[in-house]
C-alpha cells in the first residue's frame, strides 16, 4: 500500500535475530510470508502439553470417549472459524488484530482489544508455566530426586519464563521457523504417550459423575472448553498475517488458518482426551501421564514436551507483548517484553502455587470466551462493512500524527462497537457459571452455558444496528 511505504525503514527479521518491527505498519517490501505459513503456526501450537490439559476435560466431567470427542470436534472448528477470519485483516492492514481492531472500535477505542488480548496472554502464558514445569520436576524427582514443591519449583517456573520470553523476544521469523520444527517433534512425543497409554491403561473404577446436572449441560461445558482453546488463539493471527504480502487472497488466509487450527487441535486435544480416559485422575492429566510413563520413555517425552510448550508459549508472549505495545507505543518492542513477562511470572507464580490449577483452567476458558467472542464478532462484521479496505496509514495515527485520520470517529472511540461489546460481555457473564462466580440468568438455561452464543449474538446485533463504518469502505 504506497500510502504507508514511507511510515518505517527497512527492518530486520530473520531467524536467530531480534524482529526489530513492532506494531508499527510492516511495507510490502517486508512481506516474505505466505499463507500456507499460518497453517504451521497454528497447527504446531496446539501440540503441547496444554492441549493434552485441556482435552482431558471432556473425560474429567464425565463424559464417554464419543462424547468428547464430539465435544472436541465442534469446539475446535467453531473457535478455530473465529481464527481465520481474524487472520483476513494482517495483509490489508499490515499490523497485528489489535492495532487493526482501531478501525472498528476507534483509534482509542483500540484498548478494549488490547485490554482482551492482556487478559488472554497473561493468563494462557500462565497456563503454559503450570503445565510445563511440573512435569520437568517429576522427571527429575523420577530420575534424580529432585524436589517437585519449594525453592525449586519457584526456579523451574522463572527459568521456564525467561526462555519462552526469549523466543517472543525474538519475534515473528523465529517463531515461524521453530513452529515447524515441534509441529514434527512434538507430535512424535505424543504419538508416544498415546501408544503407551493404550498399552497400559489403567482407567478409573468408576467413570466420574457429570460435571454438571444432565447431560446436555454437561456436554455444553466442555464444548465451550475445547472453543475457547481454539478462539483464544484468534487475536494472534494478525501478528503473522501481516507479514504475507497485501494481495493475499482472503479466502487463503482464512482457509490456511483455519486447516492449521483444526488439524492441529483435533489432533491434540484427541490425544489428551485418550490419556485422560487411561489415567485414575484425568484433571491431573500430565501429573498422572508422567508418574506411570517407563524411564525409557522419560527424558525424550519431558524434552519434547517442553520443546512443544516453549513454541506455544513463546507464540503467546509474542502476540502479548505486540498488544501491550498498543498501548507502550513509545517504547521498543523488547523493552515491551521485559514487563510483560514480569507481569506473566506473577500471574504464573500466584496461579501455580496458591489456587487450584483446574478450577482455573476451567474458569479462564469460560471469561476468555466471554471476553473475546464479541471483539471477535465485531472485527469480522467490520472486515466485511468495510470490504477489506483499510488505511494503513490512519490506524497509526496514535503514533504522533498530525490529523486523527478517519478511524477517529468521535473523540477516538466508535460508540457502536464499544456499547456492543459492553453490553455483549454482560450479557454473557450473566449466563456464565465457572468455579469462581455463578451468572444470575443460569436457570433460565437449566444449567446449560448460554455464554459466548448470547455474547456474540447480542453484540453482533448491537454493532449492526448502532455501529459506525469509516470512509475506507467507499
Amino acid at each position: 500500500m504506497p500510502e504507508a511505504a514511507a511510515l518505517a525503514p527497512q527492518a530486520v527479521d530473520a531467524v536467530g535475530h531480534i524482529e526489530t518491527r513492532g506494531i508499527d505498519f510492516i511495507p510490502e517490501n517486508e512481506r516474505h510470508s505466505r499463507p500456507r505459513e499460518l497453517g504451521w503456526v497454528f497447527f504446531g501450537t496446539q501440540i503441547t502439553y496444554g492441549s493434552l490439559v485441556v482435552g482431558a476435560l471432556p473425560v474429567a466431567f464425565g463424559l464417554n470417549w464419543w462424547h468428547s470427542f464430539a465435544a472436541i470436534v465442534v469446539g475446535t472448528i467453531l473457535g478455530s472459524l473465529a481464527v481465520g477470519g481474524m487472520a483476513m485483516l494482517g495483509p490489508r492492514t499490515g499490523t497485528n488484530s489489535t492495532v487493526s481492531s482501531a478501525a472498528f472500535f476507534g483509534i482509542r477505542g483500540r484498548y478494549v482489544g488490547s485490554f482482551v488480548t492482556q487478559a488472554i496472554d497473561l493468563g494462557y502464558f500462565a497456563l503454559q508455566l503450570w503445565v510445563s514445569v511440573p512435569p520437568v520436576l517429576q522427571a527429575g524427582n523420577m530420575l534424580f530426586g529432585w524436589p517437585t514443591t519449594g525453592p525449586i519449583l519457584t526456579v523451574g517456573l522463572i527459568l521456564m519464563a525467561l526462555v519462552v520470553l526469549a523466543f517472543g523476544i525474538l519475534g515473528h521469523a523465529t517463531i515461524v521457523a521453530y513452529e515447524k520444527f515441534t509441529a514434527v517433534a512434538s507430535l512424535v512425543c505424543l504419538v508416544l504417550l498415546v501408544t503407551f497409554t493404550l498399552t497400559h491403561w489403567n482407567p478409573p473404577h468408576a467413570p466420574p459423575k457429570l460435571q454438571l446436572d444432565g447431560f446436555w449441560a454437561t456436554w455444553v461445558l466442555a464444548t465451550t472448553t475445547q472453543l475457547s482453546n481454539a478462539i483464544s488463539f484468534a487475536p494472534f493471527a494478525g501478528d503473522y498475517a501481516r507479514y504475507s504480502p497485501s494481495a493475499s487472497r482472503p479466502r487463503a488466509m482464512f482457509s490456511w488458518s483455519l486447516f492449521g487450527m483444526v488439524a492441529g487441535g483435533i489432533v491434540a486435544l484427541t490425544c489428551g482426551e485418550i490419556i485422560g480416559l487411561g489415567v485414575q485422575d484425568a484433571y491431573a492429566v500430565t501429573g498422572s501421564m508422567m508418574a506411570n510413563v517407563p524411564l525409557l520413555l522419560l527424558v525424550p517425552v519431558a524434552l519434547l514436551g517442553l520443546v512443544g510448550n516453549v513454541s506455544n508459549g513463546g507464540m503467546i508472549v509474542y502476540n502479548g507483548m505486540l498488544d501491550l505495545h498498543a498501548l507502550l507505543w513509545r517504547m521498543r518492542r523488547p523493552q515491551v517484553g521485559l514487563i510483560f513477562g514480569a507481569a506473566g511470572i506473577a500471574v504464573g507464580y500466584v496461579g501455580l502455587v496458591v489456587y487450584s490449577l483446574a478450577d482455573l483452567i476451567v474458569a479462564l476458558c469460560s471469561i476468555v470466551t466471554i471476553l473475546v467472542t464479541p471483539w471477535i464478532m465485531i472485527n469480522i462484521i467490520g472486515w466485511f462493512q468495510h470490504r477489506g479496505r483499510f488505511s494503513p496509514r490512519d490506524l497509526q495515527a496514535f503514533a504522533g500524527h498530525a490529523d486523527h485520520g478517519i478511524y477517529w470517529y468521535s473523540g477516538g472511540y466508535n460508540g457502536g462497537a464499544v456499547l456492543a461489546w459492553v453490553v455483549g460481555v454482560v450479557v454473557g457473564l450473566l449466563f456464565c457459571t465457572t468455579s469462581l462466580f455463578t451468572g444470575p440468568l443460569v436457570a433460565l438455561a437449566h444449567g446449560v452455558d448460554l455464554s459466548f452464543i448470547s455474547s456474540a449474538v447480542v453484540a453482533s446485533a448491537i454493532y449492526l444496528a448502532i455501529g459506525r463504518v469509516s470512509a475506507a469502505s467507499a
